[in-house]
């Protein structure tokens, strides 16, 4: 399996799914270059962008629920839970094992599955908070 961007995904809220797709597009990068045996700095430093991105994606999400109820929020919050638990496991065998094809298959396989369960999850129901989130 391999993670991308499906219409299926959308919610209907352009700055939703414009989150959604550019941490996709990260997880991507993440898998391709451990899949292309791409040494260290390049695995560290897709690895930090996507990790980083990812804070920044679930901080919006908090700061919109901060702003009034959020009826997403008890489901972002496992998601960032089981991602983190992911990208842990992840971090071991990378350091165990290095860049090779069964780590980029497992993570790959792991980050599609949560892909396919939390996105979009019902974060449609977001809309009213990022619509008076653009209000002011």
């Amino acid at each position: 399996m391999t993670i991308g961007w499906q219409s299926s995904m959308e919610t209907g809220a352009p700055i939703v799914d414009a989150g959604h797709r550019a941490l996709i597009e990260r997880a991507q990068t993440l898998v391709a270059s451990i899949s292309a045996g791409s040494g260290l700095p390049v695995v560290e430093r897709a690895l930090r962008d996507f990790g980083n991105y990812a804070v920044r994606h679930f901080s919006q999400d908090e700061d919109c629920a901060q702003r009034g109820a959020c009826p997403a929020l008890e489901w972002n919050a496992a998601a960032r839970a089981e991602l983190m638990g992911i990208m842990a496991a992840f971090r071991k065998s990378y350091e165990r094992t290095g860049s090779v094809p069964a780590v980029a298959e497992d993570l790959d396989c792991q980050l599609s599955s949560w892909v396919s369960r939390y996105i979009p999850g019902p974060e449609s129901a977001l809309r009213p908070c990022v619509t008076r989130g653009r209000q002011g």
